[in-house]
């Protein structure tokens, strides 16, 4: 697909290619205004660089890099678009259209399973390269926060969870598999920024960094971190398994959890459904953002 932007004299300068560490230097200036200089790509540019799965891309128009892109494997059946970036004095150019399609080629000629990607509610544009290369919405989320219970109570309230233990990995799974929040989730547990199926591998992850617990005798079960993004120290939420007239009960015990483990704020991206903003509210938890995110996924056509 050919965009506005690009004369047949000038398309052959554009050429989307798999990264080089020569580009370093044009990547780090591609990305010095974007988020207002605090772009996440080059703290983890180098990471990206040497990740032998996937691919990382960059697009390159008249010797210059002018965009880049990273597919990422999660495991052997899920991958990860992210960190699609233009330079900003080209874009509505069909640069960040072609980049998707690079990533895409590769992906279908390597991958397997599903492609996912998130990006902003206010987005339109990635949103339409979504929609006309077979992508489909699956999910909406945005973060709300709470402070915890511990500053109100003075540290009084009984915690009620217990963290799991290695032996209880396939429990901990098929406990998260079959609870209806799940569904409302889409599906999905929330890694930080990248959205996977929980499987047997990511519940093990997460019991080993001590991130799992079960709630009130496995009545429901939490996986939560810390969020190192805000200036408070907040926890939040990476998955939320129990029955839906729990949430509010769960919810609550969890601003509890959080305060005694040294917590200012309990946070979660929350699914953007109606009954879970209700339930949150009842919670004690306000919505943060204004926007939020969309995430995406496609199959593969071997699927």
């Amino acid at each position: 697909m050919i965009d506005g932007g690009f004369t047949p004299e000038s398309l052959f300068r554009l050429v989307c290619r798999p990264a080089l560490l020569k580009d370093t230097p044009d990547v780090i200036e591609l990305t010095r205004t974007i988020w207002d200089g605090e772009d996440y790509v080059p703290y983890v540019w180098g990471e990206w660089f040497t990740d032998p799965q996937g691919l990382l891309a960059v697009a390159e128009f008249g010797g210059r890099v002018v965009g880049l892109g990273k597919l990422t494997q999660l495991s052997a059946r899920e991958w990860w678009m992210e960190g699609l970036r233009v330079h900003p004095d080209y874009e509505r150019r069909g640069i960040a259209s072609h980049l998707n399609d690079f990533l895409l080629d590769y992906w279908q000629r390597h991958g397997a399973g599903v492609v996912r990607l998130v990006t902003a509610s206010y987005r339109l544009p990635i949103h339409r390269i979504c929609e006309h290369t077979g992508f489909q919405k699956v999910g909406e989320f945005t973060p709300y926060l709470a402070p915890t219970s511990d500053q109100e109570s003075g540290g009084q309230d009984e915690i009620a969870f217990a963290p799991l233990d290695g032996s209880q990995v396939k429990a901990g799974t098929d406990f998260v598999l079959a609870s209806p929040i799940l569904a409302l989730s889409a599906g999905l547990m929330d890694l930080g920024w990248q959205w996977v199926t929980p499987s047997l591998d990511s519940i093990r992850q997460a019991i080993n960094k001590q991130q799992a617990y079960w709630w009130l005798n496995r009545r429901g079960m939490l996986v939560f971190s810390e969020d190192n993004e805000r200036s408070l120290r907040t926890s939040m939420i990476r998955l939320l398994a129990c029955q839906n007239e729990d949430l509010v009960e769960i919810l609550q015990d969890y601003r509890r959890l959080a305060g005694q483990l040294g917590f200012h704020q309990a946070g979660w991206f929350a699914p953007l459904q109606p009954k879970v903003v209700l339930l949150l509210d009842q919670a004690g938890f306000q919505r943060d953002w204004d926007a939020s995110l969309f995430v995406f996924e496609k199959h593969h056509p071997k699927t």
